[in-house]
C-alpha cells in the first residue's frame, strides 16, 4: 500500500521529534482554539504540539516546502491560548516551527519574516520515498 502525504509527514515529524527533542513532552495532531463545530476545522490541528523547558513548540510539517504553512503556524499560535487541554501552558513562550525537507531560498525569508523557525531534516528513509517518486513521475 502507498502511503499517503499525511502518512509520511506523520512519520516524518516523529522522527524528527526523536531525533532533535527526544525528551520533549509531544502531543499529537490535537486542535487548537475553542471547541466549535462548523466547515474547515481540519486545518485547526497543526502536525504537533511539544513542550520542552517550559515552552510551547507548535509544528508544522511539508515534504515541500510550502508558503501556506505560514497562514497555518500562525492561526494554530493565535488559537493556542484558547485550548481548554492545554490552560496549563497558556502563558508559556511559544515558537512556530516549519519543518521541510530542502532549504528554499524564495520561502525561507518569508517564514523568518514571521518569526517562524526553518528547519530542514532529510532522514534516509524519506529520501529513498522522494527518489522513487521522482523515478515514477519520470
Amino acid at each position: 500500500m502507498a502511503q499517503t502525504n499525511e502518512m509520511i509527514e506523520g512519520r516524518y515529524v516523529n522522527d524528527w521529534l526523536k531525533a532533535q527533542h527526544p525528551t520533549a513532552l509531544v502531543y499529537g495532531k490535537m486542535r487548537v482554539g475553542k471547541k466549535l463545530t462548523f466547515v474547515g476545522t481540519e486545518r485547526l490541528y497543526p502536525d504537533r504540539i511539544f513542550i520542552e523547558d517550559n515552552t510551547v513548540f507548535i509544528v508544522e510539517a511539508k515534504v515541500k516546502p510550502s508558503s501556506s504553512a505560514i497562514g497555518q503556524l500562525n492561526t494554530y499560535a493565535k488559537l493556542f491560548p484558547e485550548t481548554d487541554e492545554f490552560f496549563f501552558a497558556k502563558d508559556y513562550p511559544l515558537r512556530k516551527i516549519f519543518l521541510t525537507t530542502r532549504d528554499d531560498v524564495i520561502l525561507r525569508p518569508q517564514f523568518e519574516s514571521e518569526n517562524i523557525e526553518y528547519v530542514i531534516y532529510l532522514p534516509d528513509w524519506l529520501n529513498a520515498i522522494i527518489m522513487e517518486r521522482l523515478r515514477e513521475a519520470s
